[in-house]
């Protein structure tokens, strides 16, 4: 495949959710515009969650059925949602009216702009899952009960999402599928299986890894019948254990050829230490690994979460310890969120110039950025293991794993384990990075946005950090009360 080193995901419903005057298509070409000149490789288009957000002639539109001004089009939705949901509907609707398919608009707009066109394929979407009959569910998932799954409460959304153990469901999906290859310019197709990732009875998945993989053989033949070279590429869980539990034997796709590349990413936060070697030693030198972030940096328990797209210091941490752990590049995704969400006061615009900036690992050294651990809300089978919350007993000691970009010895670096609980002071942490022990800390501080918590902060010389996985070892010789890590931040100054 070719060398993407920043594959940009763009979902369905941003673009007309935060469009605020009348759409249109230059609303499309700004979109890819900013992408492009921020520097991304690929541009990933997604058209589709249970219904799609272009002109089909397979699938059910968003718009199917609505009338301005009907609000019972929206279903069993909070009367406060009304005017949101109205406002995507009806943009969607009145692009389709000007006669612009908006994706071909936004394909075409890539190539325009020199960079790879592409469309992602949620394949099992279910957002409004708790409240079923919505606007937002397809005619095919409501008149078919007989397909859903029945998994529990422990996936949380996705565990009524439709059973690809059924043809019916399978061959629902290829028709899509088919369509976007044979009648789209698109350079790339992934497949999202993140979006959402229950596919088969719980327990059961690795029995149906046969089955995914005969679904993949049928998209591969697809693509083989389209009139332009298509890469193939699948979003999977952070562990290959965890894929296989979902029916995704990565392993099997690598053998067979039946994909050019993965992307290993968390549900809803950005998982720090993804498994990148682990992937490339089972999928081989022909298949491209990438590392996929969210909009959330981190789900700190205690603190407030940090995000992730409007930072740019996140954004390099992330690129640069994934691309030193072997990693073949990343992907971005919910990259556009912070347009969307009132989460806190310091939202703001994505940090689209900082993708341009994980392109190259030399680039990224002795820039400024901070890693972090891996800690959020996990969903099911798809985002661990997470390193914190880590509670922390007197005379023990705790490991942590990061993946970090060796630096020169004249770059300064920084070392902050935040925590909650007790009361404690420098002299009663203790640090080990790899083989150097950085003896107790320099200082306890409280957190200047988060007075719940604090951190004790060491310097960190250069030359103890490794390419990759690196390992923090912290101490506690606090004899009072447990203390609980939040998080660890290297800090490159």
């Amino acid at each position: 495949m070719k060398p993407y080193r920043v594959l940009y995901n763009q979902d369905c419903t941003n673009l007309f959710g935060i469009t605020k005057e009348p759409i249109t298509p230059a609303h499309v070409d700004r979109m890819v515009d900013e992408v492009a000149d921020g520097g991304a490789d690929a541009m990933l288009i997604n058209p589709n969650a249970q219904r799609v957000c272009y002109p089909s002639r397979v699938w059910q539109t968003f718009w199917d059925g609505y009338t301005p001004g009907d609000n019972t089009f929206f279903g069993p939705v909070l009367e406060s949602e009304f005017a949101n949901r109205a406002r995507f509907v009806q943009s969607m609707k009145s692009l389709a009216d000007q006669g612009c398919d908006y994706l071909a608009r936004a394909l075409a707009r890539c190539r325009h702009k020199g960079i790879a066109p592409g469309v992602t394929v949620r394949m099992n979407d279910m957002h409004d899952a708790p409240t079923p009959g919505t606007h937002l569910f397809s005619r095919f998932y409501m008149e078919h009960p007989e397909l859903w799954l029945d998994n529990g409460v422990f996936p949380g959304w996705s565990a009524r999402g439709l059973n690809y153990a059924f043809k019916p469901v399978r061959d629902y999906y290829l028709t899509l599928i088919r369509e976007l290859v044979m009648e789209y310019d698109t350079e790339v197709l992934e497949l999202d299986f993140l979006r959402f990732h229950c596919y088969f009875p719980r327990s059961t998945g690795a029995a149906h890894t046969a089955t995914m993989s005969g679904f993949l053989r049928e998209v591969r033949t697809l693509l083989a019948a389209a009139k332009r070279p298509i890469t193939l590429t699948a979003r999977v869980p952070v562990t290959p254990a965890s894929a296989v539990e979902l029916g995704l034997d990565v392993a099997q796709w690598a053998r067979e050829g039946l994909v050019d590349a993965i992307t290993p990413g968390a549900f809803l936060t950005t998982h720090w230490c993804i498994p990148v070697d682990e992937y490339k030693k089972i999928v081989g030198t022909r298949v491209a690994v990438y590392a996929c972030s969210d909009y959330i940096a981190d789900r700190r328990p205690g603190l407030p979460r940090r995000t992730f797209s409007n930072n740019p210091i996140f954004i390099r941490g992330f690129a640069a310890g994934n691309l030193a752990a072997g990693a073949d590049g990343i992907e971005v995704f919910n990259f556009f969120c912070s347009r969307e969400e009132a989460w806190g006061p310091d939202l703001c615009e994505p940090a689209f110039a900082a993708l341009g900036e994980s392109r190259n690992l030399d680039a990224l050294r002795g820039v400024t950025k901070t890693y972090t651990l891996a800690c959020g809300c996990s969903q099911a089978e798809t985002d661990g293991p997470f390193h914190v919350p880590a509670l922390f007993y007197y005379g023990t000691m705790r490991s942590f794993e990061m993946l970090l970009a060796a630096e020169a010895e004249s770059v300064q670096i920084e070392v902050d384990v935040v925590f909650t609980g007790g009361p404690a002071t420098a002299d009663q942490f203790w640090l080990h990075v790899n083989r150097l022990s950085l003896g107790q800390a320099r200082s306890v501080t409280p957190l200047p946005d988060a007075p719940a918590g604090r951190r004790a902060t060491w310097a960190l010389p250069a030359k103890a950090i490794l390419e990759g996985r690196n390992l923090f070892m912290v101490r506690n010789e606090n004899d009072g009360d447990a203390l609980t890590v939040v998080s660890i931040d290297v800090r490159v100054i």
